[in-house]
Parts: C-alpha cells; sequence; structure tokens
C-alpha cells in the first residue's frame, strides 16, 4: 500500500439527500463527523438538477451556457434530431484538468460525463456515460493499462446497470445485492488505485445512493402515493442500508489516505413521485398554441420494436445493442419520439416532455426546420406563454402547477446558452410529492 497520503479528496455522493442523512446520522458515523467537524450546509444545484449538467457545472466552477451540457443529448443544428453526447461536449476545463496541468497526480473514478477519459497525470475512469461495458471495451480508463488490472484483481469496473425493463419477482432484492455489491467492489478498487498512484488529489463517485433513492423509495415512504406495502424489512430499509455501506467505504477511504482536505458533494437530493403526470405538449394543444397530427409510422415501428426488445431480448443483448447504436440508431429512436407526431406549421411551442426537464422551445423561424415564430415576435410569445404556464391549476388541489418559468438567460449566461430551451419550468409539488412528465392524450392526469 502507497503510505503517501491523498492531500484532497473529493465524495460525489450522486443522488445524496441531506434530510435522509440528516434523519439517519446517528447510523453514518463518518459522514456525521465530517459534517460536525466541518462546515455541512445545502447548496443550490442547477435548474433543473440533473445528473449531467449538475456534474459538469460542479467539475467547471461555471453554468452550462458557459460549459455547453444541458442535457444527455443536445440538438442538431436546424434538424429535429438529438445525438446523445459525452466529455467532448464540454466547452470548459474542470478542475481535474487543471490540477494535473499544474503537475499534481490526480485520481477520478467514475463521476457522469467523464468520457471518454482525459489523459491525467494519475488516473481516469468514466462513468456510467461509458458505450460499452468493460469487458467488452475498456476505454473507459486512462490510462488503458490500468483496465487490465482492474480486470484481473476485482473483477472489472462496475457500471451498475440494471434491466429496468422486466421489473417482476425478486427484481428489487437483486438489485439491493448489487448495489451492496458495488460498493464492495469500489472499496477495493480504492486499495488497488492507491497501491498504484501516489496521488495529491482523488474524486470519488457513487451512483448507489442515487439509485437506491429512484428504485426503492415507493418501500421507504409510507406517506407517498406510490407507497408499496411489503413484509420484506430489507426492501424498507434498502435507502438506509445503501446510505449506512456508503458510510462505511467513506470511513475506509479516509483511512486509507489521511487527506487533509476532504469535500463531500451531491449533485441533487432525493425524494418521491405523486401519481399524478403533467403532459406539456397537451396543455400547450389546448392552449392552442401546438397542433397536433398523426404520428410518424416510423415512430410506431420503431416504438413497437423497441418494446418487444426490451421484453424478449436478453439484458445483455439489450445492453450491447443500445451502446453499440447510440451515436446513430438510439439517437434515431430518440429522436422520433421527442418530435414525431407535431404538425409543426401550426404550432407556436412545444416541449421535448422529457421525464427530468420541464421546458418549452419556440418553433422559430431560421432555427427550426419548420418554425413559424418570427424572430421579432419571440419575445411576446414568451411572455404570453410564460403568463399562461403561471395560470395553470391542478383542479384536484387547486394549486398552481408551475411555480417558475425562467427565460434561459436568467439562468445561463456565455457563448452556450443557445443551445438551451427558451424556457425551463420549475414546478410545484403535488401535496408534497413532484409531479411526474411523461406523453399523454391529458394535460394532467394519472
Amino acid at each position: 500500500m502507497n503510505a503517501k497520503p491523498v492531500k484532497t479528496v473529493v465524495l460525489a455522493l450522486d443522488g445524496l439527500d441531506p434530510e435522509l442523512f440528516l434523519s439517519w446520522r446517528n447510523n453514518l458515523p463518518n459522514l456525521s463527523t465530517l459534517a460536525s467537524e466541518g462546515i455541512f450546509y445545502r447548496i443550490k444545484s442547477t435548474i433543473p438538477s440533473m445528473t449531467f449538467p449538475a456534474w459538469s457545472t460542479f467539475l467547471t466552477g461555471v453554468n452550462s451556457g458557459r460549459h455547453g451540457i444541458f442535457d444527455f443529448t443536445e440538438r442538431l443544428e436546424g434538424r429535429l434530431r438529438v445525438r446523445f453526447i459525452n466529455s467532448t461536449r464540454r466547452r470548459y476545463p474542470g478542475f481535474l484538468r487543471l490540477a494535473s496541468d499544474q503537475g499534481l497526480c490526480v485520481g477520478s473514478v467514475g463521476l457522469p460525463t467523464t468520457y471518454p477519459p482525459e489523459k491525467l497525470t494519475g488516473f481516469q475512469i468514466s462513468g456510467f456515460d461509458t458505450p460499452l461495458p468493460s469487458k467488452a471495451d475498456r476505454s473507459y480508463v486512462h490510462p488503458p493499462e490500468l483496465a487490465e488490472k482492474i480486470e484481473r484483481e476485482i473483477g472489472g469496473y462496475y457500471f451498475g446497470n440494471f434491466n429496468e425493463s422486466r421489473i417482476g419477482r425478486n427484481w428489487h432484492s437483486k438489485v439491493l445485492a448489487q448495489l451492496m455489491e458495488g460498493i464492495e467492489r469500489k472499496t477495493r478498487l480504492v486499495h488497488l488505485l492507491l497501491r498504484e498512484y501516489p496521488l495529491d488529489l482523488l474524486l470519488l463517485h457513487v451512483g448507489e445512493t442515487d439509485t437506491v433513492g429512484h428504485h426503492f423509495w415507493s418501500f421507504y415512504d409510507e406517506n407517498s402515493p406510490r407507497y408499496v406495502p411489503t413484509r420484506d424489512h430489507a426492501l424498507k430499509r434498502a435507502i438506509q442500508r445503501v446510505y449506512e455501506k456508503t458510510d462505511d467505504l467513506v470511513g475506509e477511504v479516509l483511512s486509507l489516505t489521511q487527506p487533509e482536505n476532504v469535500i463531500v458533494v451531491s449533485d441533487h437530493g432525493m425524494g418521491g413521485t405523486s401519481d399524478r403526470t403533467l403532459y406539456l405538449n397537451r396543455f400547450l394543444a389546448e392552449n392552442e398554441l401546438l397542433s397536433f397530427q398523426e404520428e410518424d409510422p416510423r415512430a410506431r415501428i420503431i416504438g413497437a420494436l423497441k418494446r418487444a426488445g426490451m421484453k424478449w431480448m436478453p439484458y445483455r443483448w439489450q445492453q450491447q445493442v443500445f451502446r453499440l447504436a447510440k451515436g446513430g440508431f438510439a439517437a434515431s429512436i430518440e429522436s422520433l419520439q421527442r418530435f414525431s407526431g407535431i404538425d409543426w406549421g401550426k404550432t407556436l411551442a412545444y416541449s421535448e416532455e422529457l421525464n427530468y426537464f420541464p421546458s418549452i422551445y419556440l418553433n422559430l423561424k431560421g432555427r427550426e426546420p419548420r418554425g413559424i415564430v418570427n424572430p421579432g415576435d419571440a419575445d411576446r410569445v414568451i411572455s404570453e406563454l410564460s403568463n399562461t404556464l403561471l395560470g395553470w391549476k391542478d383542479h384536484e388541489s387547486g394549486t398552481n402547477v408551475v411555480r417558475k418559468v425562467h427565460r434561459r438567460e436568467d439562468l445561463y449566461n456565455g457563448p452556450e446558452t443557445i443551445h438551451a430551451p427558451d424556457l425551463i419550468l420549475e414546478l410545484n409539488d403535488c401535496s408534497g410529492y413532484s409531479y411526474a412528465l411523461g406523453r399523454s392524450t391529458t394535460p394532467l392526469g394519472r
């Protein structure tokens, strides 16, 4: 084991919720010690608090208008098409790069938006956006020879992929076991890396804290409208167990590295989802801002093939097909799902209806391929649309659906701002839970 202490350790605990931490802090001794002996407070994430832009903002210290990462995808200029992005899309250097260029030995493990890996002075292991699992493609790590050591000594790097298309009997129990094993494998990986590299700076990302919240909140929160009663105590305690296992990892890392500086950070918190779902394009249509037409037959065919593949194709094959096709075929599917079925000649504004990014674009002439809104009218249309959105009522609760409407210039500054949606929405909670987002025939439903 390398005896050299690591001066600075950054622990990137994805989706770690401060309220859950506070409620369980007596069972999280290592994180609790850091909080009590250091500084603990809540900070604002990006708006919206999404993985790619949030971690990119953390890395660079600048907003999406400067680093250019707004989503998992980006729009192709002048086309109704998207493509999946990776770290090459980031237009601003991160602190890992800057530290490495100053001669520090830098190591980074698992942070999203770090594929392809940078040639740091130490090493970089990419995150879940790696296009192929490690056994199929070892380009996820720099230097390349480190991949063989990881494979030989700990059985390869674990990306935490689960087959979410077939959630059946014992699925959650198996996933929980995989999450716990993933954290354990990270512990073994840190031992290996510290033995190989005399680091000055280590960044370690833990994605299990995010995954467990998304998939097990319904077992944990008895007040949630999506609550699933269970007698399986392990499922009810799954989130806490993963937090406790992560705390063990934190303690092991701190013991091994003896750092002078420790930073624990997350990209967002965690919470439950309402059983109410918003359909932004239906709302726009009801307010005569968007018009539908018959869906492109290709979208129906591809959708049917996708559903059949998800149902019948072995999961390993699904991974290979999706990741290999990610630059082309998968992007075509995504594009058809976002943009098919809209009559562009009669549409002033539209949403891509992403379930994690409530936002709206103008169908702007000269920017959109079939735009009809004159640039000189854009400001007026945006003002009228903003007022319409702020007046949207949930008739069950009587509350406003939309809390704030941001023009992109209000949130972002820099040359990449032109790639952001025209309007970004902040939604109110529905009885304490986030509205879901989707595509359907009514503006608001279940």
